[in-house]
């Protein structure tokens, strides 16, 4: 079942390099503000994470949902070793 709400956040992204995963974190910093996604978890707050500013951990995660069919995303990324990060469906 396709959900117009979520479908365009559908599609897998593997981040090799900081600048996109810093795109991604603001995009859905606007999408969250409109009602898209929901976050329902982390391990650190989501409004901390900003280019420029120290990264809280090596290992970062959130974990979002549909507002309206409760399709679950996950955003993580790995900074220690830099080996990267991913866009997901989970």
């Amino acid at each position: 079942m396709k959900c117009s709400q979520c479908e365009g956040f559908n599609e897998k992204i593997t981040i090799k390099e900081p600048y996109q995963y810093f795109n991604l974190v603001d995009q859905l910093k606007e999408i969250l503000i409109q009602g898209n996604l929901v976050i329902i978890n982390g391990n650190c707050d989501f409004q901390d994470v900003k280019s420029g500013k120290a990264l809280p951990n090596d290992f970062i995660y959130h974990t979002f949902k549909c507002g309206r069919c409760n399709r679950k995303y996950q955003l993580a990324i790995e900074t220690y070793h830099g080996a990267g990060g991913k866009w997901d469906i989970l």
